[in-house]
């Protein structure tokens, strides 16, 4: 075109053929779910139970072969012909020196890597980056993974019955307690940029001792290299400026890897939507590296997140102002011995601070104030080792110790009708001031062995021992979590994964309810789980997963929540504020999920059915964040220039409490109705003659339909000179357009 910059066509006249051949091991059997990919143009093909694969047709020529399995060494092949009648290759990979450490023994893992992944099969490039959804988010975008429940504005995601807070978050091995945007309303964002993350395992239970003080999941994030390609990036879009950048001094062993970005959302909200407030945010991540795991590998990493948030209900008479303010400093060192000997060891410190004063003022109804001022520090230190004995047995151990402090200064006042009292059945005024410091101290050890038992059963045994101390109080019983995982092998295609567990969770000094009246933490709360997968991949590479699991929770922590608007910017003072304090909960569900991994088109559907029940005055009630059943299928497509995605998800309406003319009827009883979403998004990329460029195009909820969330009390005169009741629904996020530029270079 001009020099220095060429455009690359396919020659339509060019004869094709077709490249066929085997993948087999060292012993000559064959290999089963292998892919077998020809560089530069990408086609590829998966093995079936026969080792068989078959690639194109492509136009005649030479290419480079890759392959890649489970178990096994990858192998490259250059300068392969392909041309008619051409004989079949024959491949033979060797197996892999750490097998055993990459065999998949857990359940309900879904692996994501940079190579696209969702459950055992790769779906194509960076997965999170082309998800469909708002503030370029990679949080919201691994919640939309089977068994997951996720409300139409928050990115905050209740796991297989779990509450919001059962999750843990974890980026290069260290954990972040505060992980979104706005965690004074709602959890609107996450705080990590989807191009930032290299990898990700996502557990929706089942996971091994090495995670631990959470119940229902995992979300462990990996960054990217440094060197990976582009490694600098500009943007702009409706949510976020963006800026990236990443190198290395190859001479002094030095990396680096920066990404920093502002919200560009206020202007269009003070433009377009006045009622959804004026937010006004911003992150930073940065890591510094040193050396290489060899030898040792050293790295600094820091965290930053400022939230600020003026917004007001004017229906509902409410009004808040919320800041909040999150950073995490850890150093990170790394070794790995050529005996099949590694460690890790973490050094961090992290503070969470926030702010939110709101009021409430509705006439005939309720009035009120807040002011909530809270600070919270941690310091971690984590140890962790694995040795791979020989290639039938690896072992893994590690020591967490934390210390937590915290200061709460909360004040709250509120008065309620007494029509609305009556209703409610609650006292008509409300006046609570708390001003604690809380300490605690934690400490975990964790230890397992993973054992292959005989060529296609490995196992995994592990336990997890757990002691928290408060400030002023005797110290807690040691917590013991025995973990089982089996994993059998059948056939190259298909397994079968066995896990039963206890998890126990731990209130964090953060996580305090002084807002509900709460001056002591509750004690640590209990699951054991059972779960029975069966995973199968088809000749073409669809992977087919099914999962049952169960969960028995017993002494679960009380909970507190709204009967009619979970939406309230003063939710501890607004009149239909509830405890929730049941003796255990019950969890059960099923799951089945399909993942095709194509050229060019790469789809997914997941199939969920759950329920989730408190056990509550002798009888089961639904939680309130119950769905029954759901149903999730997306695609991602690359035609030319452009790449389209979609992802579309329907569920049965979560439970409510109806509102008769006088009285409240039973809780969770009722139901809004089905839920339904499709969020769509198109790229156009183009090369510049430095790096390329991209304009992307969506919207969220494109449907906004079966929207509603909550319910608006409305007073009324019974024409009798007495009150009576009514209620309006209200929605969650409306239909959200966006778009945005990326200049990669």
């Amino acid at each position: 075109i001009r020099p220095g910059l060429y455009a690359v066509t396919a020659d339509s006249k060019a004869p094709a053929a077709v490249l066929e051949g085997r993948v087999l091991d060292e012993r000559g059997a064959p290999i089963a779910g292998a892919l077998v990919r020809l560089a530069p143009i990408q086609a590829h093909d998966w093995t079936d139970d026969q080792g068989r694969f078959a690639i194109g047709a492509v136009p005649e020529g030479a290419y480079d072969l890759h392959v890649e399995a489970a178990g096994f060494q990858d192998a490259d092949r250059d300068d392969v012909e392909v041309a008619g009648g051409a004989p079949h290759l024959e491949l033979r990979l060797a197996s892999a020196g750490t097998e055993l450490a990459e065999v998949v023994v857990s359940t309900s893992r879904y692996a994501l890597d940079r190579f696209g992944g969702l459950g055992s099969v790769r779906i194509g490039g960076d997965v999170l980056a082309a998800q469909p959804g708002p503030g370029e988010d990679a949080v919201r975008s691994l919640a939309r993974l089977p068994g997951m429940a996720q409300g139409g504005l928050t990115a905050q995601a209740n796991i297989r019955g779990g509450e919001s807070g059962e999750l843990l978050t974890l980026l290069d091995g260290y954990p972040l307690r505060e992980v979104f945007h706005l965690p004074g309303y709602h959890d609107v964002f996450g705080m990590l940029d989807p191009t930032l993350i290299g990898n990700a395992e996502v557990y929706t239970g089942g996971f091994p001792v090495r995670y631990g003080n959470r119940m229902a999941g995992v979300f462990d994030l990996h960054t990217i290299e440094a060197t990976d390609e582009p490694r600098s990036a500009l943007g702009l879009s409706v949510f976020n400026a963006m800026a990236r950048s990443g190198g290395e001094i190859e001479r002094a062993g030095v990396d680096w890897l920066a990404i920093g970005r502002a919200g560009t959302l206020k202007p269009f909200v003070q433009a377009f939507a006045r009622d959804a407030g004026s937010p006004s945010y911003g992150d930073v991540y940065a890591r510094l590296g040193y050396g290489d795991a060899s030898k040792i590998r050293l790295t600094a990493n820091f965290l930053w997140s400022r939230d600020e948030l003026t917004i007001a209900r004017q229906a509902e008479g409410e009004s808040a102002k919320i800041e909040s303010l999150s950073r995490y400093l850890w150093l990170r060192a790394d070794r790995a011995w050529e005996n099949g000997f590694e460690a890790a060891l973490l050094f961090g410190q992290s503070s969470i601070d926030g702010f939110r004063a709101g009021t409430i003022d509705n006439p005939g109804i309720s009035s009120g104030s807040v002011d909530d001022r809270r600070n919270s520090e941690y310091v971690d230190w984590r140890g962790e080792i694995a040795w791979q004995v020989n290639p039938r047995n690896r072992i893994e151990a590690g020591i967490h110790w934390v210390e937590e402090d915290a200061s709460y200064r909360y004040a709250a006042s509120a008065a309620f009708s007494e029509p609305v009292a009556e209703l409610f059945g609650r006292a008509p005024t409300l006046d609570r001031e708390t001003n604690l410091r809380p300490g605690r101290n934690r400490i975990a050890l964790y230890a397992s062995h993973r054992w292959q038992v005989a060529d296609p059963l490995v196992s995994e045994i592990g336990l997890r021992a757990e002691q928290t101390v408060t400030e002023g109080f005797d110290a807690e019983n040691w917590l013991l979590d025995p973990r089982i995982n089996l994993r059998w092998e059948f056939s190259p295609a298909t397994s079968v994964r066995a896990h039963w567990g206890r998890f126990h969770q731990t209130d964090e000094v953060h996580e305090l309810k002084v807002e509900d009246g709460l001056t002591q933490f509750p004690e640590a709360q209990r699951s054991d789980q059972f779960i029975v997968g069966i995973d199968h991949r088809l000749d073409d590479g669809i992977a087919l997963r099914l999962e049952w699991y169960r969960k028995l929770q017993s002494d679960p922590r009380p909970h507190f929540e709204n009967l009619l608007d979970p939406m309230s910017l003063v939710p501890e003072i607004a009149p239909d504020r509830i405890e929730v304090a049941p003796l255990a909960a019950e969890v059960r569900g099923a799951e089945i999920s399909a993942v095709a991994d194509g050229r060019m088109l790469n789809w997914w559907v997941g199939l969920a059915w759950s329920e989730a029940w408190d056990s509550l005055g002798g009888r089961r009630q639904a939680r309130s964040w119950d769905q029954t059943w759901a149903v999730t299928a997306g695609f991602d497509w690359v035609h030319g220039s452009w790449r389209y995605g979609a992802v579309a998800s329907t569920h049965r309406g979560w439970p409510t409490t109806q509102v008769g003319s006088d009285s409240l009827g039973p809780r969770n009883e009722d139901r809004f109705p089905t839920r339904a979403t499709i969020d769509l998004r198109a790229e156009y990329r183009r090369p510049l003659a430095v790096g390329n460029l991209a304009v992307t195009f969506e919207v969220t909820n494109a449907l906004n339909v079966g929207n509603a969330c909550c319910q608006r009390l409305i007073l009324e005169d019974d024409g009798a000179g007495g009150t009576s009741f009514t209620t309006q629904e209200t929605d969650w996020l409306p239909t959200v357009p966006s778009i945005g530029v990326l200049w990669e270079f």
